[in-house]
């Protein structure tokens, strides 16, 4: 194998290298030896790392001695200090790798460069049952790009795994993550040293995240807590009495951490507290976290600051200066790009990342051109390794950063953490390369390539329509002949998880092509209400549409299904919110409660046959049942937009590319709201509210009163297209007939709930501030002669309050004579 499939190699046949390279054969290593120096602290918990890691794959265990051999095979760890000799980059966490003779040394520039010489050689050795080898070709001389690679592994509730883990299952996590370079672990520490918040736990969080702590500081990388502000009832750090309580309760909680480099306080998601606040208190703890661990640092964000808030914030960094601060950090739903972010940031103050790698619809970084079959059955926390799209974000930004620590919860989101992680260490890193290292990590040399094909593939299922989509059953069948020839299946939870995946988009789109059919079917069968009448057009509709509750693919279901208790086993993972699994809620991984989510308009279908059965006139019941078939049709010369559903609007102005902005912070992108329609939801008359996904203070503020009686939704208004941020939403119309009339409807729906105003071609207004309407349904606006005669229309929204600009249809219609 080659060896610096993602660091910077050097080949170290340089002035004053005495080494003997082997040129092409193998060292085998199946009888060497580990010796560390110092045989203590981090050095030797690298060597025990290398010796149980190695052992885990080849069934060889590598013995760990105090002394130097006379003869034979010996893997020397070590430090620049301790082990002479070795060019290692003069730079934190570098190391090397070079083999001298019978010698095969892994020197690290500190204790912290040997663990990761140790994680290096774990992922170059080829190992199979019962010998271990090494091809390296030349020398290898690293050293990481940037100083924070951390990633978030909180035991809480919120995790779909994490919280389910023994310290055990930690240490072999955090041992998997330090093979890629990964030098920090995120925690969230709790205030109430007793409380349990999910059901799974083995013990409190306060006790386990206490554990962890000293558990990451033995692997010499650095623990950082995460710990928001006014996010639990009662807390008020606006009076001097509430900030004086806050502030003892987290002294209390600092003192009994072994460990903490790092302390992370959100400006908000979650968190309430006012900047004006929250600044000066932060003051405060910096000075209570110091008195027992001197060195931390203070970090804070600007998560969901307002404008003034900001404006605040950032003139105290330039007026200020404030020695107590280490850091700011950019994460989500920071109301502003990057560029303002650094403009605005002291040169002094490094910027760490807080990217949300770990969901893929109402998050930092959507799905790009997702099918909303997709974004309401997998949802937003499914098994989601996307290489390509989180290399891109990685290095569309890393010029403004001084590394990570990512947001994550749960090993869903596990291939984009050692992206992540590989890139932070080497922006130039080889993807191709770098995904057959993840593959031959965990399932050995034999299946690396076919596990890098099965991870490119995963990103292809989910490119265009999905009934238009032919990646999706190669993905099933490779990802089935990988779990057959993997031979530790039963116990391997990534082979599981990406099988469990495969199937999974697999049946949707069996699902979402039959239930389509259905659908057709209805519509036929209402078109004929006029001859048939409209109650038999409906009986007929309802039969057609009732066809999904006979078993769609039962095969496919049957081996998700069956996989579900496998993935509890082998890694806690909670793939529902029922017995035994226990999620927090349907949106948190729970995938297995989605299986019944209808992928059509049925559930809406069903409310407007209601509807229409009730009203005692019949044409009032025909006009009802003209507008369900026709819904989408704008007559002749007219356009139709479903926005948010890929391949289904066209006439959205993007200010900038996905390439350039994949937040959309500056441009639009889809939205899809929360919304759960199987049978057993509605039945509980359940409103399908986002209440849980406020993240604003004044959205919270506004989701205090009582729910909305529940409105099913087309699923043209399960997707959206918004705007963010006070970013305009733009459509253009090109080629109209000057000589005529135009009229716009539009639906305007999604978990935002603005109030927007509407203008066009930069003159005229066709509405003032407009609040979302409640039930949603479409509005109509006639659109002046004057501005189309010159054949182009311009619409734009702009946002007078909420989250941002939101549309979920838009018709343009043609006035005919």
């Amino acid at each position: 194998m080659k060896p610096g499939i993602w660091v910077r190699t050097v080949a170290l046949v340089l002035m004053g290298m005495a080494f003997a390279f082997p040129s092409a054969a193998d060292v085998d290593l199946t009888k060497a030896v580990i010796f560390p120096s110092p045989s203590e602290g981090v050095v030797l918990k690298a060597a025990e790392m290398l010796s149980e890691e190695l052992a885990e794959r080849s069934g060889v265990s590598l013995p760990i001695v105090t002394a130097m051999p006379e003869s034979g095979l010996a893997i020397c760890i070590g430090t620049v200090d301790t082990v002479p000799g070795v060019n290692v980059p003069d730079k934190p966490e570098a190391y090397a790798i070079a083999v001298d003779g019978n010698k095969v040394h892994l020197v690290g520039h500190d204790a912290r460069g040997a663990m990761f010489a140790a994680g290096r050689l774990i992922r170059l050795a080829d190992t199979s049952q019962g010998t271990i080898t090494l091809d390296l070709k030349r020398p290898i001389a690293t050293s990481p790009d940037v100083p924070y690679r951390a990633h978030q592994l909180a035991y809480r509730n919120t995790a779909n795994t994490y919280d389910a883990w023994t310290v055990d299952t930690y240490e072999q996590y955090i041992r998997d993550l330090i093979l890629f370079g990964c030098n920090g672990v995120e925690l969230i520490p709790s205030l109430d040293p007793t409380a349990k918040d999910g059901p799974v736990m083995t013990e409190s969080m306060h006790a386990m995240t206490v554990k962890l702590s000293g558990l990451i500081g033995s692997y010499g990388i650095d623990v950082w807590l995460w710990s928001a502000v006014m996010a639990e009832e009662g807390e008020d750090i606006t009076t001097p009495e509430g900030a004086k309580i806050a502030l003892e309760k987290r002294r209390a909680m600092i003192k009994d951490f072994p460990v903490i480099d790092h302390f992370f306080v959100p400006g908000g998601d979650d968190g309430d507290a006012p900047a004006e606040s929250l600044v000066p208190f932060l003051k405060e703890l910096a000075s209570a976290l110091r008195e027992t661990h001197p060195d931390a640092g203070v970090w804070i964000s600007n998560q969901t600051f307002t404008i003034e808030e900001n404006d605040y914030f950032f003139d105290y960094l330039k007026n200020e200066d404030p020695k107590w601060l280490t850091g700011v950090i950019y994460g989500p739903w920071t109301k502003m790009g990057w560029e303002e972010m650094r403009d605005r940031t002291p040169k002094r103050f490094p910027i760490r990342r807080y990217p949300d790698i770990n969901h893929t619809v109402r998050c930092q970084y959507p799905v790009r051109d997702w099918d909303p079959v997709f974004a309401h059955t997998v949802g937003r926390e499914p098994m989601m390794p996307m290489p390509n799209a989180h290399r891109h974000i990685y290095l569309r930004y890393k010029d403004f950063s001084n590394g990570f620590g990512t947001y994550s919860d749960g090993i869903h989101d596990d291939l984009n953490k050692i992206v992540w992680t590989a890139y932070g260490w080497d922006p130039n890193t080889d993807l191709d390369q770098l995904m057959e290292e993840y593959g031959k990590a965990w399932w050995g040399e034999a299946q690396a390539k076919d596990v890098a094909k099965g991870m490119f593939m995963f990103e292809e299922n989910w490119k265009g329509p999905i009934l238009e989509n032919k990646t999706i059953p190669k993905t099933l069948e490779l990802w089935e002949s990988i779990a057959k020839g993997c031979k530790d299946f039963d116990t391997n939870w990534r082979a599981q998880m990406y099988l469990f995946r495969a199937r999974y988009d697999a049946y949707v789109q069996e699902k979402a092509r039959a239930e389509a059919q259905f659908e057709e079917e209805a519509l036929a069968a209402l078109a004929k209400a006029p001859s048939a009448g409209v109650e038999k057009a409906i009986d007929d509709a309802r039969a057609a549409l009732a066809k999904a509750d006979a078993p769609i693919a039962p095969v496919l279901r049957e081996g998700i299904e069956k996989l579900g208790p496998v993935l509890l086993k082998s890694i806690g993972y909670q793939l529902s919110v029922n017995e035994p699994y226990k999620a927090r809620n349907p949106e948190r991984g729970a995938m297995l409660d989605w299986l019944d989510q209808p992928v059509n308009d049925r559930p809406w279908l069903e409310q407007q046959f209601q509807a229409i059965l009730a009203m005692d006139n019949k044409e009032a019941q025909l006009a009802a049942v003209d507008e369900i078939v026709n819904w989408t049709n704008p007559g002749p010369g007219g356009f139709y937009d479903n926005l948010g559903a890929v391949g289904q609007y066209q006439h959205v102005v993007y200010q900038q590319t996905w390439e350039y902005d994949p937040s959309a912070c500056h441009t639009p992108r889809p939205e899809f709201p929360y919304y759960k329609a199987d049978k057993a939801t509605i039945e509980a008359q359940q409103a399908p509210t986002d209440v849980a996904n406020a993240t604003f203070k004044e959205e919270r503020a506004g989701s205090a009163a009582a729910p909305p009686a529940r409105q099913e939704l087309r699923m043209s208004w399960q997707s959206q297209i918004t705007a963010q941020f006070g970013t305009p939403l733009k459509m253009r119309y090109e080629g109209l007939d000057p000589n005529a009339t135009y009229k716009l409807r539009v639906t305007y729906a999604g978990r935002y709930n603005p109030t927007m105003t509407l203008t066009v071609n930069d003159t005229f207004g066709i509405h003032g501030p407009v609040k979302q309407p409640n039930p949603i349904r479409p509005l109509e606006y006639y659109i002046p002669r004057e501005a189309t005669k010159g054949g182009v229309l311009d619409l734009e929204w702009n946002l007078v309050d909420g989250r941002g600009c939101t549309v979920a249809e838009v018709w343009l219609i043609k006035s005919q004579p």
